[in-house]
């Protein structure tokens, strides 16, 4: 964007293109609620900051908790793999006992 040439023509006309969201745009009043969010986000990273450096747990803490966690846990492709098997199992390859199949067939063929 030339600025010069934006500053030394806007008081006699406006810029070319548009204004609000063109190469040459009037920059906007700040209102109120521009500055209510800044300062809701500024008190948002000061929070983030403070947690960051005053942690509940220390790292020791934390470690030896994450490794207590993970000794029963089992690892996640087992844990896919276990899913993907009881939804086949009981799907696709679900049991048919002679009792439904004798069902079927009484259903459509007549025995007398």
């Amino acid at each position: 964007m030339q600025l010069s040439q934006v500053l030394m023509v806007w008081p006699k006309k406006m810029p070319r293109g548009n204004i609000w969201i063109g190469k040459q745009q009037m920059v906007r009043k700040v209102e109120p609620w521009h500055l209510k969010a800044l300062n809701k986000d500024l008190e948002r990273e000061k929070k983030n900051v403070h947690y960051c450096l005053n942690p509940y747990l220390t790292p020791e803490q934390e470690r030896l908790g994450h490794e207590e966690r993970n000794k029963n846990l089992p690892r996640i492709d087992q844990l896919a793999f276990k899913i993907r098997k009881a939804k086949i199992e009981a799907t696709h390859f679900k049991e048919v006992r002679v009792e439904e199949g004798i069902a079927k067939l009484k259903h459509n063929v007549s025995w007398e």
